[in-house]
């Protein structure tokens, strides 16, 4: 299958993606006020290059969502928020579980399945008064590998190891694998839900409807 078919979307400049990181940090600033008793989640795709979305990626993130939501299904679900700007799909959770361990249970589904290390699975605190993510290393991971090589991530990133097109492509391979197995996987996993299923509103506290 051609990579063309997972990276099918609008492209986006660098001025579009510095805004949208902008915004979701403010985001996630605001819901860990409002909720600083709970727990935040925020979801997004490691997907390099100027197309961060298609409906391929689309159908990848919503199974995603569907996987964490059965992960926490014994746990309170304060809110949720699922947004689709052309810079990136984002997904927004607040639980009553602690943050180590919704930690803990995210490192597990970014492992445990074929599309996780394209997933960011970040859980937030608040760290001198901005958003912090956990990191893996702080509860006694090993940091996450490259997709490509299987050296650490994020010194990849930082020497720019790979090609966005040789990136592409191993994400291309990883989507198709993945949709191959996705079907067996959906009778454990259910459906992704619906559209009209999402808030669409930052900053409304009930979440799905």
């Amino acid at each position: 299958m051609s990579k063309e078919v997972f990276f099918s979307g609008e492209t986006v400049d660098l001025d579009a993606m510095l805004r949208a990181r902008e915004e979701r940090g403010l985001r996630q600033l605001h819901l860990l006020k409002e909720y600083s008793d709970s727990s935040l989640l925020s979801v997004t795709m490691n997907i390099p290059g100027p197309v961060k979305t298609s409906p391929k990626l689309l159908e990848t993130f919503d199974w995603v969502i569907k996987a964490i939501r059965q992960t926490l299904a014994n746990h309170t679900i304060l809110y949720q928020l699922r947004l689709l700007p052309k810079t990136g799909y984002e997904y927004y959770l607040v639980t009553s579980l602690s943050s180590q361990d919704l930690k803990l249970k995210m490192m597990a589904l970014e492992t445990d399945t074929i599309i996780g290390r394209l997933m960011d699975l970040d859980v937030l605190t608040l760290k001198n008064g901005l958003p912090h993510p956990i990191s893996r290393t702080a509860l006694g991971e090993a940091p996450r590998k490259c997709f490509i090589c299987s050296k650490e991530a994020k010194v990849c990133g930082r020497l720019r190891q790979h090609s966005v097109d040789d990136m592409q492509t191993a994400i291309a391979n990883l989507l198709y694998s993945f949709s191959t197995t996705k079907t067996s996987a959906s009778h454990k996993i259910g459906p992704a839900y619906e559209e009209n299923n999402y808030d669409k509103n930052p900053y409304n506290r009930n979440g799905f409807t």
